[in-house]
């Protein structure tokens, strides 16, 4: 892409400076930022074009010659914000470490009037100042402060995540060797923060991608992340919440609204910032005036969101959040009467760690009433891909209860698609005889299952395997071709055998010689059953 000039940079960013308001400025700065402008494009006749994602997509044109002919299609109507993250978009693509565009910005907002257009390389020769407004806070300073020194320092690194969240792994370890010394409780709480702020950069990286790769990029940065999440769940199961001083009070507070807003958001989100929000709150919980206090601000927040005005958010997660705490305090109908007001879609992997909780509690009058609502909601609904986790349950809950039919009875009303569980759980328990039934009532043929399955069953109950040979066998049979009698001998082979381990010869003889009487005009047939030896 070609570039403007020296002269030609310098008097665009003037006409910024004239035309637009701090304000305008900074909110281009923060679309810059976010990863909403898709492209720009460097005309030959000193135009910069480019594509900003706001409430719609917009299309801009900054004209560096006749600046009063700059135009944006979005309805504000005069220099917008839009313009503003063009700009620095631009400056981005001439300077991919971000020194340019961030150099700009301060310029724009008089943060540093005497900064001159400069290039990366300068920018990372210039002498750091030994002190100033920028300068690393230390243990006694606020979260906010924290928060904001690490976001102008390492604020822009997402930008360097095109392909993977690597870049990111040097600022998280620099970030944590900041608290090195500190006492323990309080670095556990910085160091948790510091892993939500990389993980904000991984949301805004995953945001520059295009539409066509995302599947891709999503999943190498979930890779990625997992053992910085991991550290983060390992970090607040740490936390001692009845001991914690001020200052620990407050950095918990903040960890806790960090990941509140991101939870909020009702646009598609890299991370699960629910289940980071709720992570730290089960621990939190342990502190019942800290636990009463958080239910109130949810359901504060819930009445005043009511209103239309508001700014669109994640009602689900607000309902999930109460149900979960509501759960920690061992308040299940409440917990229940919360999930019914959510996206079960979203609220199910929430839900079925509070049921598999009471299962291993043996609570089994609430865990009956976890049971019931999931039904409810996955019967309806029920495939092969939705209903796993439920049916481990019943599987485990019949292990432990197996005078209750009800779980069985789960099971078997959600076949076809709960047949592989359903029928390894009969096994499991030793129930040969369900076992078989359930083969035939699906119409499974013994060389469709699993050899070491029909051998074990073969051995403990031969009584239970003979009606499916017997369905088999006619199956075959009906098959009306050479191919398919040559299996049906093949299984009154295995029929035999199976009558004589039962000692039962005499019925075997029987039922021999009716099948071959039953067939006798079928001749391929009565040839094969002459090649096999069964009959004379």
């Amino acid at each position: 892409m070609s570039n403007f000039g020296q002269k030609q940079q310098e008097a665009m960013e003037q006409h910024f400076s004239e035309h637009l308001s701090d304000t305008i400025i900074t909110r281009g700065w923060d679309y810059y930022r976010s990863g909403q402008v898709k492209n720009v494009k460097f005309a030959s006749d000193d135009t910069l074009y480019g594509t900003v994602i706001g409430s719609d997509v917009y299309a801009v044109v900054i004209d560096a010659g006749k600046f009063r002919y700059s135009t944006c299609t979005c309805p504000y109507g005069d220099y917008c914000k839009h313009m503003a993250a063009v700009f620095f978009a631009y400056l981005n693509e001439e300077d991919t470490t971000g020194f340019a565009a961030k150099a700009a910005y301060r310029r724009l907002m008089g943060l540093d009037p005497q900064a001159e257009l400069t290039t990366a390389a300068a920018l990372l020769n210039k002498p750091k100042p030994e002190a100033g407004h920028n300068s690393q806070p230390n243990e006694e300073a606020s979260p906010a402060a924290w928060q904001n020194w690490m976001e102008s320092e390492y604020g822009e690194v997402w930008r360097n995540c095109r392909h993977s969240l690597h870049a990111l792994q040097p600022v998280l370890s620099a970030l944590k060797g900041t608290s090195k010394h500190w006492d323990k409780p309080q670095q556990r709480l910085h160091w948790m923060n510091v892993i939500l702020f990389v993980l904000e950069q991984g949301e805004r990286a995953i945001k520059s991608v295009d539409t066509f790769s995302r599947y891709y990029h999503e999943m190498s940065f979930a890779r990625m992340a997992e053992p910085w999440i991991e550290h983060y769940g390992q970090l607040a199961l740490e936390l001692h919440p009845s001991e914690m001083g001020e200052q620990e009070r407050k950095w918990a507070d903040h960890v806790v609204r960090f990941t509140y807003n991101r939870a909020l958001k009702l646009e598609q989100q890299l991370f699960d910032w629910s289940f980071l929000y709720l992570t730290i709150c089960e621990k939190l919980s342990e502190n019942q005036l800290w636990r009463e206090e958080e239910l109130s601000a949810l359901n504060a927040f819930a009445k005043d969101s009511n209103d239309d005005s508001n700014e669109p958010i994640n009602r689900s997660f607000i309902h999930t959040a109460s149900a979960m705490l509501h759960f920690f305090s061992g308040n299940d109908e409440s917990a229940l009467g919360h999930f019914e007001q959510t996206d079960f879609q979203r609220s199910q992997k929430m839900i079925y760690p509070c049921a598999a909780q009471r299962l291993g509690e043996q609570r089994w009058e609430l865990f009956d009433r976890w049971m019931n609502f999931l039904h409810e909601r996955i019967y309806p609904n029920r495939s092969g891909r939705t209903i796993g986790p439920f049916v481990a349950l019943c599987r485990r809950a019949d292990e432990d209860q197996p005078e209750n039919e009800k779980w069985t009875a789960y099971m078997t009303e959600l076949l076809p698609y709960s047949y592989s569980e359903l029928s390894e759980h009969w096994l499991a328990v030793h129930k040969y005889e369900e076992w078989a039934d359930l083969q035939l009532l699906l119409g499974m043929k013994p060389d469709e299952l699993g050899i070491q399955d029909v051998k074990e069953v073969a051995k403990a109950a031969p009584a239970v395997m003979l009606p499916l040979y017997h369905q088999s066998i006619e199956d075959w049979i009906n098959t009306r071709n050479r191919q398919g009698y040559r299996m049906a001998v093949k299984q009154l082979k295995k029929l035999e055998r199976l009558y004589k381990a039962d000692k039962d010869a005499d019925t075997w003889n029987f039922y021999i010689t009716g099948i071959a009487k039953k067939h006798q005009r079928l001749r391929a047939f009565q040839e094969e059953l002459w090649k096999g030896k069964l009959v004379k």
